[in-house]
């Protein structure tokens, strides 16, 4: 028999959590994110002011999910979703495109900022 699939889109605070919690359960678990970091924001200021490096506050996603066996961390970007299929499709930074089959998904892919409308 095989394990149930969960893929997890987005490695921010909800998709660690989510990965974390599941650490030992019977699951097989795909985190899918664009980005190869997680980014604790609360922290900025004290890398700006050289008080922390940029490690301490982006630290790899591998690097904190590293003694999860059963997490998987995919480095693409997630372009579609077919939830009759089942399955969540990305591109790899190499553009392979890549169709991760799950049995529960989670979508944790977070927020974006607004400055009043003003650009960044």
């Amino acid at each position: 028999m095989n394990k149930h699939r969960v893929v997890i889109v987005g490695g921010g605070f909800g998709g660690l959590f989510a990965a974390k919690f599941l650490r030992r359960a019977p699951v097989d678990v795909t985190l899918v994110d664009a980005r190869n970091y997680h980014l604790f924001q609360p922290l900025l200021y004290q890398l700006a002011t050289g008080i922390l490096s940029a490690g301490e506050v982006a630290p790899p996603i591998r690097d904190v999910l590293r003694r999860h066996d059963n997490v998987t961390v995919e480095l693409a970007t997630v372009s579609g979703f077919d939830l009759s299929a089942r399955t969540v499709t990305a591109r790899r930074p190499d553009d392979v495109v890549r169709t991760y089959e799950y049995d529960s998904l989670i979508v944790a892919t977070g927020a974006a900022q607004s400055y009043f409308g003003h650009d960044v």
